[in-house]
């Protein structure tokens, strides 16, 4: 999968449960100050990209990206 292909997978599920259109997003947003994503969110956050992925994330990875770069950046480490 190339990269730009993850990217735009990642913003599809972070703007799903940011209830936010996939456009309005970039890639510097920061999750929790920009998206007011909380611990729960970030929960189902991680079960979707799970969904989508072939990786396993558990609730302490989930926790540390700032930005959905960050995000983006754990997906490829972990395929």
């Amino acid at each position: 999968m190339k990269a730009e292909e993850i990217e735009i997978i990642v913003l599809e599920v972070v703007a799903k449960i940011a209830k936010r259109d996939p456009q309005s997003l970039s890639l510097e947003n920061k999750i929790a100050e920009d998206l007011g994503m909380k611990s729960v969110s970030r929960l189902e956050l991680a079960a979707l990209l799970e969904d989508r992925f072939p990786v396993t994330i558990d609730n302490f990875e989930i926790r540390k990206p700032k930005s959905i770069a960050e995000l983006v950046d754990l997906i490829k480490a972990k395929m």
